[in-house]
């Protein structure tokens, strides 16, 4: 085989890659900083017998961390790089029942069962979960926040940049 023929087809295939991790346009790939995420869970409520979504999961962190409090843990990726780097890191490093990663839209998916939600989108893809999710969510459900957060909900507690609400 022609080697040209190998290196742009590697070169392709690499390209490929780094943009399906790198997807998204409500939720670009920023990864969470952990100092805070396991007391904004635990104000949440995290904890066993709990359902706990992130959409926008990137690589699985908060996931983690909610399931390591006992959370029923999901994360919804739109990228289906991250979601196989998640699953693999479930597998080999965490190994615990109570994670899931799924690929697929956000917007399109029902949270009924929720008991709590954490988002971390632009400001775009926040606006467009604020009414879905005050529809769906069953009532004392909480939602985090961070940066960017709902422009019509009151939150009931504020901690540096991640806002809690209850549905």
């Amino acid at each position: 085989m022609d080697i040209t023929l190998i290196i742009s087809g590697g070169i392709l295939i690499g390209c490929f890659i780094a943009l399906s991790w790198f997807a998204g346009t409500d939720a670009p790939y920023v990864p969470t900083k952990m100092e805070n995420i396991r007391k904004i869970l635990k104000f949440a409520g995290a904890k066993k017998g709990k359902k706990f979504y992130e959409l926008g999961s990137g690589d699985g962190r908060v996931v983690f961390a909610a399931a390591k409090l006992g959370a029923d843990a999901v994360g919804i990726e739109q990228s289906w790089i991250r979601v196989l780097y998640s699953r693999w890191k479930s597998a080999s490093h965490f190994r615990c029942g109570n994670v899931k990663f799924f690929h697929g839209n956000i917007f399109a998916r029902s949270y009924s069962d929720a008991d709590i939600v954490y988002i971390y989108l632009l400001h775009k893809g926040v606006k467009k979960l604020e009414e879905k999710l005050r529809k769906e969510l069953k009532k004392g459900a909480v939602v985090i926040t961070q940066t960017y957060h709902f422009p019509n909900w009151r939150p009931y507690k504020k901690v540096e940049n991640f806002w809690l609400y209850r549905a």
